[in-house]
């Protein structure tokens, strides 16, 4: 089954004509965009086989410049796909359904064209690959559309379905972000080297190693993801290095990347003992990549938790 009337929320078990359908549509979609577009996905519940889903398919293309595909609108809808001018200013929505050609009330599939690289890109594959990996949180996700489905099945249940999942999908995009990076290079900026100070009231701290972020890349206190720099004893402005750990704190709205130069390790241990300097003061545990990576690249679970002493 695919399609939904408009306004309307209920959820299906997961089936395989969605995946098959969404290839469909992203060869169309190719055709039509050629190189405007740098990539395009399937994404949303539709893209998770292990959960009950609404049967929209989501499709999320990743362009240049989205002023660039205005010029596109009309082929976009010869092809079916309805340009919809209430669109995000991030982002261009393309519709399908019988109730946009006007033959019915279904809606089929939703078309989000983001900017490539941009934050929108990141959330829409960072959170399909993090419910991909981590079944038991696809679940939880499951359990929380299904119970929001049912508490109101009248005209405003679309309205209280989409804001009763927006925490649980912000949570996740958060940890899916930092879950992203591991093992891979990136550029730091480093805004708080060694011996920096930080004053704040009567609290004095001084940094011990170098501190900074990933230029660009917005964790979850709306600010750009802050990074801990094991591995160098002088103070730098800047950094190409490699993400080893995850320090998750579970009473903040942020978490922070451990970075280290390319070919250098740390334990567990080694790395907690390096940020306690500040992560004392949150109650916060360490994710390590090597064990982690498995389960991003393969699917599989694992737990790979290091929690700090108190």
């Amino acid at each position: 089954m695919i399609g939904l009337k408009k306004g309307t929320v209920a959820l299906y078990p997961h089936e395989k004509a969605w995946e098959a359908e969404a290839k469909k549509t992203i060869g169309v979609l190719r055709d039509i965009f050629g190189d405007t577009a740098e990539d395009i996905k399937h994404v949303g519940s539709t893209s998770v086989p292990s959960i009950m889903a609404k049967p929209i398919i989501d499709i999320a293309v990743a362009v240049r410049d989205l002023s660039s595909v205005r010029a596109l609108i009309p082929s976009l809808r010869d092809a079916g796909f309805y340009f919809r001018p209430d669109s995000f200013d991030t982002q261009l929505l393309f519709a399908c359904g019988s109730y946009y050609d006007g033959t019915g009330d279904l809606q089929t599939h939703f078309i989000h064209v983001v900017e490539a690289g941009g934050t929108e890109w990141q959330n829409y594959i960072n959170f399909r690959d993090y419910l991909r990996a981590f079944p038991d949180v696809a679940k939880e996700y499951e359990a929380l559309k299904c119970r929001l489905a049912a508490e109101r099945p009248e005209d405003s249940g679309r309205e209280h379905y989409l804001a009763g999942k927006e925490p649980f999908i912000t949570y996740c995009i958060r940890k899916a972000t930092v879950w992203s990076f591991l093992g891979k290079m990136i550029h730091i900026e480093i805004d708080r080297p060694i011996g920096y100070v930080h004053k704040k009231g009567n609290y004095t701290l001084v940094y011990p190693i170098n501190y900074g972020y990933i230029p660009g890349i917005i964790g979850g206190d709306g600010e750009e993801l802050d990074v801990y720099l094991l591995g160098v004893d002088t103070p730098v402005k800047e950094a190409d290095c490699r993400v080893i750990g995850i320090v998750h704190r579970k009473n903040d709205v942020e978490d922070k990347l451990i970075a280290a130069p390319d070919g250098m390790t740390f334990t567990r241990e080694e790395a907690a003992e390096a940020v306690n300097f500040q992560e004392k003061w949150y109650d916060s545990e360490i994710e390590m990549a090597e064990k982690a990576l498995l389960r991003r690249n393969m699917m599989l679970p694992s737990e790979v938790m290091f929690a700090f002493g108190k």
